[in-house]
């Protein structure tokens, strides 16, 4: 079984929208968070020391989904578990799973890659292989 961390939130009345239930694009936020609070977790440093350090900024998002099952309104205490489920060349599969208890709220699926600003056109950025030191932490 891979490595997991849980983040946990109190939703705001501000993540609802007309119908008091969670606006859906908030569990995408949610989940980005979850992904760098997972890396976090496994002792990778922030994404400022590792630009300084090797030059990647951080896992941009080139994948996301989401499949909604339960509704959740302001005030309510969640967590987000999330684990990396697949690493690939130079891409990985991060999956969360948003919960009230043991109600399943969502699961989300992102596909990330890690990043460096490209040399040829430093307006683009340019997926690197996964960093072997980074991988063995998050096992």
């Amino acid at each position: 079984m891979s490595r997991s961390n849980i983040f946990r939130m109190r939703i705001a009345f501000s993540d609802c929208d007309p119908a008091q239930i969670v606006f859906f694009a908030n569990y995408f936020k949610w989940f980005d968070t979850s992904s760098r609070e997972f890396f976090t977790a496994c002792g990778v440093p922030s994404w400022r020391d590792t630009l300084a350090e090797r030059g990647i900024i951080g896992t941009p998002l080139v994948d996301a989904q989401a499949k909604f099952l339960n509704s959740a309104t302001y005030g309510e205490d969640i967590e987000i578990e999330s684990s990396v489920e697949e690493w690939r060349g130079k891409s990985f599969v991060m999956r969360h799973v948003a919960r009230r208890g043991d109600t399943v709220l969502c699961e989300g699926r992102e596909v990330r890659v890690f990043a460096i600003q490209d040399p040829e056109n430093p307006l683009r950025i340019k997926a690197v292989t996964a960093p072997e030191d980074y991988r063995a932490m998050c096992a």
